[in-house]
């Protein structure tokens, strides 16, 4: 009688631990497609070309409306909704086949032509949605007002700690490129002047940054600088203003600008202004308001006189400025700076919210990397460079968790968080839920516990029956 049942023992704890085992893993593969809070575009705003731009295709009816701030162009669905709540808008209704992406002030333009291009060739019913700031997109977003922006690395990682936002695809350069290096550009006469030129030679001097909390015009600078300096201040903008004598940075967020370089007593250098943005801070060098900018490594290629974006301040040649290394040393600008910069920065992303469906995602990803769209990411359809980078050749899938595809350019923003946290009272980064990939980690953590107390259970009880 015991040889015959001790069969039936051993097949039901191997089904106990079989199917308690998958248990384990359905549930952690569940949690997976769960919202996961988590860790400008490129985009610049001064632009003033020789030229007029050419004039973008009339957008399609019901092709490319926009939500403005202003109550111009809102969509019927979000004003019949606004009217029923009194003013406060909720989210539209969007079907799988719609997207709605979120431009930033002038970007509004070319948002309208690009999802005209995508509503033609696809069917689908995108539109645009506009807001002040990048911040108001990402809060826009999370509140289900939109579902798209692009953002550069900086933003994005405040995107991905703040606001539930994850990234979803990239743009793509020269070559398939994802990445681009941040650089120092200086006057070519201050490297020709002293041989073993270095980035501490600039302390006391006046500094062109693109953007406060910007990946190239304020991260990995300041970062950069912090450790050299091996500077105990906690404040980011404070070890700015200590090595520089007057700092030109604008910044999304009110009341964080340093504008000593570029305006005059009492007032600030806003986002919007004309030394924002990668080509802001490198006309701020052109016009001599300061003495070393922080760029992207393609900047003055592209906005020299003999560059294709070149605006009416774009006065000096390509030749008139060097790499400046933070090793020490200058090199020839040619877009390929090599280890004369002060670190690869991943490509500007288009980001939408953690609790989007996966078959929306999915479709809208389709979309994006449909290669018929990539004229409409070139000159002069993006001659401006607001919705996209104008390096852009293409859009790509990012196959990445978001803070695993920002990487290095995280840390080194968390760093600069971190800074600020003291004085702005933003604990977000610690504050925050949980990262996709902490949060995944610790799902095929748990799996993995409990697999081995299953198995380590099943033994003990073998065991057991075998010694009676």
């Amino acid at each position: 009688m015991q040889i015959s049942t001790r069969p039936s023992f051993l097949l039901f704890f191997f089904f106990f631990f079989f199917f308690f085992n998958s248990l384990v893993h359905s549930s952690s593969s569940v949690q997976d497609f769960q919202p996961l809070p988590a860790p400008i575009s490129g985009s610049d705003y001064n632009y003033e070309p020789h030229l007029s731009p050419p004039a973008l295709p009339p957008v399609p009816a019901g092709g490319g409306g926009s939500d403005s701030l202003s109550g111009e162009s809102v969509p019927p669905s979000l004003a019949v909704i606004g009217k029923r709540q009194h003013g406060s808008p909720e989210a539209p209704v969007k079907d799988n086949g719609g997207a709605w992406w979120c431009s930033v002030r002038e970007e509004v333009e070319e948002c309208r032509f690009f999802v005209s291009v995508i509503n033609q060739l696809t069917g689908n019913s995108w539109k645009c949605v506009q807001r002040e700031k990048a911040q108001e997109c990402m809060v826009s977003i999370q509140k289900g007002e939109a579902d798209l922006v692009n953002l550069e690395a900086g933003l994005a990682y405040t995107a991905f700690i703040n606001h539930s936002m994850k990234a979803i695809a990239s743009e793509m350069y020269c070559d398939h490129s994802k990445t681009y290096e941040a650089v120092a550009v200086v006057n070519r006469r201050v490297c020709e002047s002293k041989e073993k030129i270095s980035l501490m030679d600039f302390k006391g001097h006046k500094s062109c940054h693109g953007g406060y909390s910007t990946a190239v015009g304020w991260n990995y600078p300041i970062n950069y600088i912090k450790n050299l300096i091996n500077s105990a201040e906690q404040d980011s903008r404070k070890i700015a203003t200590s090595f520089f004598s007057a700092v030109c940075a604008p910044s999304e967020v009110e009341g964080f600008d340093i504008c000593s370089a570029c305006s005059k007593e009492n007032e600030t250098c806003s986002e919007r202004g004309k030394y924002s943005g990668h080509s802001g801070a490198f006309r701020c060098l052109v016009e001599e308001l300061g003495d070393i900018a922080f760029v992207k490594s393609d900047t003055v290629l592209l906005y020299s006189m003999e560059g294709p974006h070149n605006q009416l301040w774009s006065t000096k040649s390509v030749r008139d400025f060097m790499y400046l290394c933070p090793q020490g040393g200058c090199r020839e600008i040619n877009g390929y700076p090599g280890d004369c910069s002060f670190g690869v920065v991943p490509a500007d992303v288009i980001m939408t919210h953690n609790s989007m469906p996966n078959e929306k995602r999915e479709h809208i990803l389709e979309t994006l990397t449909n290669t018929s769209l990539v004229d409409a990411l070139h000159a002069p359809n993006n001659v401006r460079g607001h919705l996209f980078s104008p390096s852009t050749q293409g859009l790509a899938m990012i196959e990445k968790v978001t803070r695993l595809y920002l990487g290095k350019s995280a840390s080194i923003s968390q760093s600069i968080q971190k800074l600020n946290a003291p004085e702005t009272g933003d604990n977000s980064y610690e504050a925050d839920n949980g990262s996709e990939e902490a949060s995944s980690s610790s799902y095929t953590c748990c799996s993995q516990v409990m697999t081995v107390l299953l198995l380590l259970m099943s033994l003990l009880i073998l065991g057991i029956l075998t010694t009676k």
